[in-house]
């Protein structure tokens, strides 16, 4: 028993050290490689290259400092979390973190849009070598390192599967940058959450679904039982003897026979 305790010990501490390794992906070698295209440079333009990836780094990490995730604040709480895992999952804490997590990058937005932040940044170089590096997509880099940046932070606050979102994102953003194809993270956010929502929305009415099927079934299989030659007899024998309540009313009884008798059970 104790071995296998720390057997798992072991399993848990190697696959946390590999997501981990996971999220440095793409290294700064490799985003100096190909965004920078760093073996056409030479020595002083390859520090270079290197030195304004670490000044975008330390831009990134203060911004991410000085903004603090506001769960509350920015979460509507207007979406209850519905879903299908059959495990202790995180989905109704993802429902609740993400947004806190997409509103830094909307932020951040900003002052990308402003290209003050990156003449700043390249005050530093002569006019040569901000030529060059603006030639380069550093919007792509900047946007990069803010997703990296977003799956660290999600990581070290543990929110693993928002972690893997974001770095999801970086991945797709490195790609579009190294194939020098446009990619908008924030469409490709929107799109995401729209989906999110989409299925939240389709497990919680499942049920209704469900029961309304259900109910045209019943509906139709009493018409012909009875004999019954119209939707308005069929409704009012319903409401008489099977459901006397205020709901379904009468006339949602009529529309559910109508449905079911053309073939609709949905």
């Amino acid at each position: 028993m104790y071995n296998r305790v720390r057997e798992d010990e072991r399993a848990y501490k190697l696959m946390y050290k590999t997501f981990e390794l996971s999220l440095s992906k793409p290294t700064n070698s490799q985003i100096v490689s190909t965004i920078l295209a760093d073996e056409d440079c030479d020595r002083d333009q390859s520090e270079n290259n290197f030195y304004f990836l670490d000044r975008v780094e330390d831009v990134i990490f203060t911004f991410l400092k000085r903004n603090e995730l506001e769960y509350e604040k920015y979460n509507n709480f207007e979406n209850k979390c519905e879903c299908e895992c059959d495990y202790d999952c995180e989905c109704k804490i993802n429902d609740f973190i993400i947004p806190a997590f997409h509103n830094l990058a909307f932020k951040f937005e900003h002052y990308l849009n402003d290209d003050s932040l990156i003449n700043h940044i390249l005050e530093e170089y002569n006019k040569e070598e901000r030529e060059r590096f603006l030639s380069r997509n550093l919007l792509g880099i900047f946007n990069l390192m803010l997703y990296k940046g977003l799956a660290y932070l999600a990581f070290e606050h543990g929110f693993y599967e928002v972690s893997c979102w974001h770095h999801e994102v970086a991945i797709m953003i490195y790609g579009s940058a190294v194939a020098n194809e446009r990619f908008n993270p924030s469409d490709y956010i929107e799109s995401e959450l729209s989906i999110r929502n989409k299925k939240a929305s389709d497990a919680r009415w499942q049920p209704h679904r469900e029961k309304r099927a259900k109910r045209k079934k019943q509906y139709l299989e009493i018409m012909k039982e009875r004999g019954f030659s119209t939707y308005t007899d069929t409704a009012t024998y319903i409401k008489q003897h099977i459901h006397t309540g205020s709901t379904p009313s009468f006339n949602t009884v009529c529309r559910l026979l109508s449905e079911a008798d053309k073939g609709g059970f949905s």
